[in-house]
């Protein structure tokens, strides 16, 4: 039985390699690493006893030359499945004309042969994207973003549907996917400036044009992982999918009808190997591993090793100032619909509009806070988007329907329970549906004819339908990011972990 762990949480337990005997004709190796956000220092590993620093991008270049070694240099494929963007400071320093763009630095030099577009990259807008794309030397692949009015060419000059690689005597055809839903994941516009196409009805079109061109027809992606087993059910052809989204840790890969999916969780912590052997166009045999990246465990080149080191000691110079401190615990985000950093997050936003409510949505919250000193830099990890503190009046009835969304959230919903502040709600069951049964705001009971003010981060205010279930108006800005409303809030003293619960299943 394959092993597949929370799609969301990173947080997986390592198998042990499984080796395939290597074989001169039809062996190949790929690397793959997805949704990097960034980062490039080791950091947590929470699901390793003590939550010690791992990975990094001087681990993963060292892990690539060394399978380049062991496996022969012709052999090996480096993949990554999208999101290279937002999530460290590294994004607010600009390289090759772009913010962020160190991280085609630190790609190229660990020997990265291909990347797809990620949701992440279209954060700071189109012209952003485009430029990183236009810096790449590494081919950048995406066959569902069209020009808006190109008649089929690519939305980005550059950008390539797919490419073929020559290894060992054999074609591999690797074509890219982006996920469909990028109107609703971002806030920046970008979507509207692109034909985004239907990955399911695209993969066919790939398939069709690479399968009697090439030995293995790979598919990578950044859809996530439910998406990817859509992909492998629907369409025939595909031989690997190399995903990404979803940050699923996978230490074991699945098989969908025919089809291998492999992913490698998140942050630059991890790198997946797969290692088959390819007769007459089909895999004969199959193995994949999950590498925890612990420091020491290969030989690090030097070249990455010092861009490592530069972009660190440039980082701390900016951001390594401690602005506050933690204690009684970590602000973390255990796999439950409310937690700590969602309460304190939620607690932010409204503290900073003096408003009488406030919401966050759980995937805006990028980090932990560790208990101990509290640096900008930290803080930046948690919001490192760019959102502003907006504020809008919310009536008492819209009030109960996101409550209501919450409770239907947390029975298994596939809306988002968002964090709550300023509110607390008391619910049950009843003949299958989510029953309010106390709801106050404050210390008062909710008036359902009164009109309240709620805050929240620009994100959620343009995305409502998604997040809120109803379309605000009146929207303000209060005048400072989410980041430095945190800083402000980290400065006011010491702070402790919020334990009060404010959505109350009763049995």
């Amino acid at each position: 039985m394959w092993l597949l762990l929370g799609q969301l949480g990173c947080l997986p337990h390592v198998a042990p390699v499984v080796s395939t005997a290597e074989q001169l004709q039809g062996h190949l190796v790929i690397a793959h690493t997805n949704d990097l956000h960034a980062h490039f220092e080791p950091n947590r590993a929470e699901w390793i006893s003590g939550a010690p620093d791992i990975g990094g991008f001087a681990e993963i270049a060292g892990h690539v030359a060394d399978l380049h070694q062991a496996k022969g240099e012709d052999h090996v494929l480096y993949l990554d499945g999208g999101d290279i963007m937002t999530g460290t400071p590294l994004m607010e320093f600009e390289v090759r004309g772009a913010r962020g763009g160190a991280m085609l630095d630190f790609m190229e030099t660990a020997g990265m042969d291909a990347w797809v577009l990620g949701n992440h990259e279209f954060d700071i807008g189109f012209e952003h994207i485009s430029s990183v794309v236009n810096a790449s030397k590494i081919p950048v692949l995406s066959a569902n973003l069209d020009a808006k009015d190109g008649n089929g060419e690519p939305a980005i000059m550059g950008l390539q549907d797919h490419t073929i690689f020559e290894r060992n005597g054999m074609k591999v055809g690797v074509f890219g996917l982006t996920t469909d839903s990028l109107a609703r994941l971002t806030a920046s516009g970008a979507a509207g400036a692109m034909s985004v196409r239907d990955v399911v009805e695209v993969a066919r079109e790939q398939v069709a044009a690479l399968e009697s061109k090439v030995d293995l027809v790979v598919a990578l992606t950044h859809i996530g992982l439910d998406k990817d087993k859509q992909i492998a059910e629907s369409v025939p052809g595909i031989d690997l999918i190399v995903g990404g989204h979803s940050h699923t840790a996978l230490t074991e890969p699945v098989k969908v009808a025919g089809t291998w999916i492999v992913q490698a969780g998140c942050y630059a912590r991890q790198l997946g190997v797969t290692e088959m052997t390819v007769v007459d166009g089909q895999i004969s045999t199959f193995s994949a591993e999950l590498r925890n990246l612990e420091p020491g465990s290969v030989e690090v080149p030097a070249d990455a090793a010092a861009l490592v080191k530069t972009w660190s000691e440039r980082i701390s110079a900016h951001f390594g100032a401690v602005v506050g401190s933690l204690e009684g615990g970590d602000l973390d985000r255990p796999q439950q619909p409310e937690t700590p950093l969602g309460r304190w997050a939620a607690d932010t936003v409204r503290l900073a509009a003096e408003a009488d409510i406030g919401v966050y949505n759980p995937g805006g919250l990028r980090d932990d806070l560790v208990e101990g000193e509290i640096t900008r830099g930290a803080l930046y990890n948690v919001f490192p988007f760019g959102n502003d503190v907006v504020q809008f009046e919310v009536s008492g009835a819209d009030l109960v329907g996101i409550l209501l969304r919450n409770a239907s959230a947390q029975g298994g919903g596939r809306h988002p329970s968002m964090q709550l502040s300023g509110v607390t709600a008391q619910w049950r069951m009843r003949a299958g549906a989510p029953e309010l049964v106390d709801v106050r705001v404050g210390d008062a009971r909710l008036d359902h004819s009164a009109t309240y003010t709620m805050a929240t981060n620009s994100y959620i205010a343009g995305q409502w339908g998604y997040n809120l279930g109803f379309e605000p108006e009146g929207v303000t800005k209060v005048g400072m990011t989410i980041f430095e409303a945190a800083v402000a809030r980290a400065g006011g003293g010491v702070l402790s972990p919020p334990a009060d619960v404010r959505m109350i299943r009763l049995d």
